[in-house]
């Protein structure tokens, strides 16, 4: 494939160099010492109230073959945001609580940046993440009721390898906006953003969903949004021996809302050994509505290893490959390769990453597309 020559060739050995000088000035950064704190406020009516957020800063290098720029932004796997949870128990039995998480206006979001004269961008709104209320019993399961995670949701981003911050398997979370450069009609057109997407069921929605209780580490979900669309979410989490494995699955019928998609469906699977090699496998397809129209789908696979290499934290290695088929058209074929390290930060539980990416399109018929090489390097503060 072209992304392995590429990975060979005179330009890319010089943004290696350039990569491996990003990361440098982070990661050589002293890192102070943090100390733990009270994380919750008591109200006069009992309950107890979190206050929780995280900001992301990162530095951003793309090139698409044509042109190269080197970006500021927010964000990526994660976006700097607010929240609140508060909890209150109603009897020895029931747990009621409430959520809020906000999503606040972004300064150069990672994937809105381009190559096309939009290198700044500002969100000034802030937007709306969850918003919902629950009530747990301990033997019967939790009732949710707002806009939060649908049962579908996060089921494909199982991944036990630590280094999901810097190597998850959506690379348009980081330069989505990036196009790829056409040889053939020296345009841009198409975004990393439309040829790649991990089909991650319905997502955060407005919904009633309903946990069943765990058992043996095996749980269920069933959700419903407004319009007929519903879902169904499995997950299932053990030890065995010196291994730790995970497992998600899900169907998401949106065939009501959507002119284009009837139904998502996919599933993931992680496994570590307590040496701290890891392996992660995660697929998943979109079923379309359209007469003869092919399925679009996913194949996506991480090697990951985990090491304690500083006394502040593990240090996560993962290198990973994907396969994105018939997402902006029948017929193209885009392919991610990507290699990451992430650091924790234990004490403060925050992290760095570090992470190089090839992007690679092919589509059927005379466009010729230049691969899209991103280095991304930056810090996760957890409050």
């Amino acid at each position: 494939m072209l992304v392995f020559h590429a990975l060979f060739d005179f330009r890319l050995a010089t943004r290696l160099m350039f990569a491996a000088a990003m990361f440098a000035l982070v990661n050589l950064a002293p890192v102070g010492e943090g100390r733990a704190a009270d994380d919750t406020l008591a109200s006069g009516n009992k309950n107890q109230m979190m206050i929780y957020g995280l900001v992301t800063r990162t530095f951003l290098y793309a090139d698409d073959g044509d042109r190269s720029e080197l970006f500021h932004v927010d964000g990526g796997v994660e976006n700097t945001r607010l929240g609140w949870i508060a909890e209150g128990r109603l009897n020895e039995d029931i747990t009621a609580g409430a959520q809020i998480e906000m999503d606040v206006p972004l300064s150069n979001a990672a994937g809105d940046v381009n190559l096309i004269g939009t290198e700044s961008t500002q969100q000034t709104a802030w937007g709306i993440r969850i918003q919902e209320v629950t009530a747990t019993h301990r033997r019967y399961g939790k009732v949710s009721l707002g806009q939060g995670d649908t049962a579908s949701t996060d089921r494909v981003a199982v991944d036990l390898s630590g280094s999901d911050l810097a190597t998850g398997n959506n690379p348009a979370d980081m330069a989505g906006g990036i196009h790829f450069y056409n040889r053939t009609t020296g345009g841009r057109t198409i975004t990393i953003g439309d040829v790649i997407d991990k089909v991650d069921g319905i997502d955060k929605d407005n919904r009633l969903r309903y946990d069943f209780p765990e058992v043996g580490g095996v749980g269920l979900a069933l959700s419903y949004v407004a319009g007929g669309v519903w879902d169904a979410g499995f997950g299932v989490a053990r030890q065995w021996g010196g291994f730790e494995f995970e497992i998600g699955a899900y169907y998401a019928n949106v065939s009501a809302r959507s002119t284009d998609d009837k139904d998502l469906w996919g599933g993931a699977g992680s496994l570590k050994h307590k040496n701290g090699l890891s392996f992660t496998l995660t697929g998943a397809v979109k079923g379309r509505k359209g007469i003869g129209q092919d399925n679009a789908d996913t194949l996506w696979g991480k090697i990951g290893y985990s090491a304690r290499l500083f006394d502040i934290g593990e240090t996560h290695f993962g290198v990973s490959c994907g396969q994105y088929n018939d997402f902006a058209q029948v017929g193209d074929e885009a392919t991610s390769l990507g290699v990451g390290i992430v650091q924790d930060l234990e004490s403060i539980g925050s992290n760095l990453w570090f992470l190089v990416r090839n992007h690679e399109l092919d589509r059927a018929g005379n466009d010729d597309f230049d691969d899209i090489f991103i280095v991304s390097t930056g810090a996760l503060f957890n409050f």
